[in-house]
């Protein structure tokens, strides 16, 4: 079993969670972590630790809002440990997706969260002006 952190700057990543789980309902085994204004990095690092030891799972894939922001910076930071990845850019499609896969080892999981997440992002007029283009 894979547990989820996600972190973000303001409550993004509880916003985030909390509409996911609107669509699969609660969730035991993801945790949010909010970075406001105040924190330092040390201080998320803590909460982090935490969180993982919260979670009591084998491995733990962390998704963050931003590459290079101080949420990317703190999870790095256990990039040592073998049974943790980072993912950054979460967004909606991405965690919804993913959700089903979490029995799934933290590799699979990793490859399925980067997937739909780029994939979760479409341009519809794009999409729109193809499909019409012949008519």
């Amino acid at each position: 079993m894979v547990g989820i952190i996600a972190i973000s700057h303001g409550s993004y990543a509880k916003a985030l969670i909390n509409s996911v789980e609107m669509i699969h309902g609660k969730q035991k085994k993801i945790r949010t972590i909010c970075l406001e204004g105040n924190n330092s990095i040390e201080s998320l690092k803590e909460k982090i630790d935490r969180t993982i030891e919260e979670l009591n799972v084998e491995e733990i894939l962390i998704l963050v809002d931003i590459l290079g922001g101080t949420p990317y910076n703190a999870a790095c930071l256990f990039m040592d440990r073998k049974n943790i990845n980072v993912i950054t850019g979460m967004n909606m499609p991405m965690i919804v997706e993913i959700i089903p896969y979490m029995v799934q080892d933290l590799d699979k999981i990793s490859s399925l969260a980067e997937h739909f997440g780029q994939s979760g992002v479409v341009n519809i007029r794009e999409r729109y002006n193809k499909a019409h283009e012949n008519k």
